[in-house]
């Protein structure tokens, strides 16, 4: 018997030795990023900059960070992303920015569970198109109705308002919901001149704005209103 617990004993120290082998983790703390695009000191004639840099073995996740002017006297905190593994194992070495002209530096680093790399800094600049147009519409306000509102009428008037930004065209949709979750969409349209109308049947309706323009930029939506029509 005592030396059957002996060979049990020893079969799991052998077991346990042999899964922290398993477990652990690579220390990757000395290893280096090398990034590809933008290198440092170089000038990009294009707002939209790719950045590159090379996979590190047994990385998991990569900290990406872009700032401008750059790290030491940063007027703004770009970006502040983290890449991951994803379904496949697989992670992203590469992002897309479009970015206004001026100075910028950009640093990236490896890490997994337990260790990570210094971070692998590059500064750059933008000199593309001055008259790029790359500042999102304002949020609309929303007028009427108004939040709580009641109504016997079928025809809903919606209005808001919104102060256009210089560049190019703006426009607004509307999207009305059925439920206050905002996962039943009912209405969803364009409207002309921060106003719109529709005909609803009774019920409870939430309603958001939202603005767009033909550069691709797009404001937060606005603020949740609700009304119900009686009738």
């Amino acid at each position: 018997m005592m030396n059957k617990f002996k060979i049990g004993l020893a079969l799991i120290l052998a077991i346990s030795y042999s899964c922290e082998d398993i477990l652990e983790v690579p220390d990757i703390s000395n290893q280096t990023v090398t990034v590809f695009a933008p290198l440092d000191n170089t000038v990009i004639n294009d707002n939209a900059v790719n950045f590159n840099w090379d996979k590190v073995e047994d990385a998991t996740s990569y900290r990406f960070q872009l700032a401008a002017p750059n790290f030491e006297a940063a007027q703004q905190l770009v970006l502040d992303s983290i890449f991951e593994l994803d379904s496949l194992d697989r992670v992203s070495t590469r992002i897309k920015q479009t970015l206004v002209n001026g100075n910028y530096a950009w640093r990236i680093k490896a890490l997994n569970s337990d260790y990570q790399t210094a971070y692998t800094l590059s500064n750059f600049q933008v000199d593309g198109d001055e008259n790029l147009d790359v500042t999102p519409p304002n949020t609309p306000q929303l007028v009427a109705p108004v939040n709580g509102a009641s109504q016997s009428e079928a025809t809903v008037d919606f209005s808001w308002t919104r102060e256009d930004v210089p560049g190019t065209a703006e426009r607004d949709s509307i999207f009305i919901y059925s439920d206050e979750s905002l996962t039943t969409l009912s209405t969803k349209a364009l409207g002309a001149n921060k106003a719109y109308s529709a005909n609803l049947a009774a019920g409870t309706f939430y309603w958001v704005v939202g603005a767009y323009d033909a550069a691709g930029n797009k404001s937060d939506l606005s603020t949740t209103f609700n009304f119900t029509i009686t009738n």
